[in-house]
């Protein structure tokens, strides 16, 4: 007589064999498929192929990467499509970001994040393909300014600029970005605005203290309200 351990086991068996001769399909289907595909719910093989899995080619073969956004299977427009980046990944690999069975994280069918390493290098920071800046006040003054130097690829939050390498924002200089950099481009500033010197007095004091050169880049030398050369370059 069998071990009540092996008994136990053998039933179960026998119960998934039952279940697999009478429910296959709730025994292989990890959940319902997406509804956007229930045309093709019964027709396992328009994704799968035999002993293989799901594969990429059957994918774009209704999903033109190029197309991916902009355009339904049917080749009708859609209103307000979004960026076509498809093309623009390393390899078409549907499977890395899609799956679509509704199935729980340890079947392997939970939704996976997109991530920036599947792009092409050369347009990995062309944000504004794909994303647009929010309406808010700080990034309206950075509206010249490239993604990257406040956000990384591997997640929009936390951003980080670290203005201190360029000038301690201490004292009476904790003001508005458009204070410094005027009509909200953050490629060029002015100390002019708060500091009313003339640039002709200044170069000639300037000059009588041996400074040589172009002095416009006042954060050249003074990195902070507190004095001067703090970290700054030496004049040639």
């Amino acid at each position: 007589m069998p071990k009540p351990g092996t008994l136990f086991i053998l039933v179960v068996l026998f119960g998934i064999i039952l279940l697999a001769i009478f429910r296959p399909e709730p025994m292989l289907a990890p959940g319902p498929v997406k509804p956007a595909h229930a045309a093709i719910a019964d027709d396992c093989f328009a994704c799968h192929a035999p002993f293989k899995g799901a594969a990429a080619e059957r994918c774009i073969s209704c999903h033109a990467p190029a197309r991916i956004g902009l355009f339904t299977t049917k080749g009708k427009r859609l209103a307000g499509g979004k960026a076509a980046f498809h093309q623009q990944l390393i390899t078409p690999d549907c499977l890395a970001c899609h799956t679509d069975h509704a199935g729980p994280a340890p079947t392997g069918h939970s939704p996976v994040r997109f991530h920036h390493d599947l792009l092409k290098p050369a347009v990995r920071g062309q944000c504004a393909t794909c994303h647009v800046a929010p309406a808010t006040t700080l990034h309206r003054q950075f509206a010249t300014t490239s993604c990257a130097t406040c956000h990384a690829t591997s997640g929009w939050k936390p951003a980080h600029f670290a203005h201190d390498r360029l000038f301690r924002l201490d004292r009476d200089h904790n003001v508005a970005c458009t204070t410094c950099h005027v009509g909200g481009n953050t490629r060029r500033y002015t100390c002019y605005g708060c500091h009313e010197h003339k640039p002709a007095a200044t170069l000639a004091e300037h000059r009588e203290e041996g400074v040589r050169g172009n002095i416009d880049n006042c954060a050249r030398c003074h990195r902070s309200a507190e004095g001067e050369r703090e970290g700054g370059e030496d004049d040639e």
